[in-house]
């Protein structure tokens, strides 16, 4: 009993650590925003950060190398890559993205829009 009250301790300790660590992004969301709206933005970014995290940050270089950085893409890269995963263009280069359902990149491409840039 022992042996698991202190493996259950040392796994939510080692959970909390990394959480703590972990860069915590801002975003830039429109104003004004009731909270129940904000809610569900958030849940949106978190979905979209962690997609892009399990699929697109091989390439991106996000949390690579001990980074939590992401590249800040412009507007235009973005509206351009959304161009292109839509009209199912260059997939060679992103074979990821056409695995990914729409919602899944829209989230993506929300997180991408509203993250604050890191300077």
């Amino acid at each position: 009993m022992k042996l698991i009250c202190c493996t259950g301790f040392i796994f939510i300790s080692a959970v909390f650590l990394i959480r703590c660590a972990e860069k915590k992004i801002e975003y830039n969301l429109p104003q004004p925003m009731s909270d129940q709206t904000r809610a569900v933005y958030m849940e949106r970014l978190d979905k979209g950060k962690t997609l892009y995290k399990l699929n697109c940050s091989t390439c991106h270089g996000i949390f690579t190398k001990g980074k939590d950085s992401i590249p800040n893409f412009t507007k235009d890269q973005i509206n351009n890559y959304r161009a292109a995963v839509l009209m199912a263009k260059d997939q060679r280069n992103h074979a990821v993205a056409a695995k990914m359902s729409p919602q899944q990149l829209d989230y993506i491409i929300l997180f991408l829009s509203l993250r604050k840039h890191e300077n």
